[in-house]
């Protein structure tokens, strides 16, 4: 089988990224919350922080499910018009989105096996901004060329990520977005 290059190198960029959630700065937005372990004083009273409508987290957490299913339907259809809506200045986001129609404008495709989110935890923010630690298990998918030969295979498997959201006209949108784990 002959090998694009563009193509495979495309599609390995694209569904490594999986989920629109590398970034070329893979630390995590918050610091990780320390292990509690033996200290010699008692610890701090937390601080106050804005408190969120009760809305907020559940919201968020839809939020990231439709972006995981915006992320699957980009990448199926080549389409990243709705994918790219979700999102602000988000850089990774736009790099998936520029790949995948890179992909499809050369004759390819993606075939995603999809994902399921397993978790999803709010770290942080306050009124109209959250930050959320969430993790996927990714199906296997592969990345075709313009004849329908398979140009790279992905095994899938499971991630973390870190997501910076931002309410914006009603809803959520993503600033940025990092993979904690593999």
């Amino acid at each position: 089988m002959r090998t694009h290059p563009l193509l495979a190198t495309l599609g390995a960029l694209a569904l490594a990224c999986s989920l629109a959630a590398c970034s070329d700065d893979p630390e995590p937005i918050i610091e990780a919350t320390p292990a509690a372990g033996p200290t010699s004083d008692p610890p701090a009273s937390p601080t106050p922080t804005a408190t969120p409508t009760p809305d907020e987290p559940e919201s968020a957490k839809a939020f990231i499910r439709q972006f995981e299913r915006a992320s699957t339907a980009m990448k199926a259809s080549g389409a990243t018009a709705s994918y790219l809506a979700m999102t602000d200045e988000c850089s990774s986001c736009q790099a998936l989105a520029e790949q995948v129609t890179r992909i499809y404008e050369a004759g390819g495709s993606v075939v995603d096996g999809g994902s399921t989110v397993s978790s999803i935890v709010r770290r942080g923010g306050g009124r109209g901004e959250a930050v959320v630690d969430y993790t996927v298990t990714a199906r296997p998918s592969k990345v075709l060329d313009s004849k329908g030969n398979i140009e790279t295979k992905f095994p899938g498997g499971t991630s973390t990520y870190q997501v910076n959201l931002e309410r914006r006209g009603g809803t959520w949108v993503v600033g940025r977005i990092s993979r904690l784990a593999s």
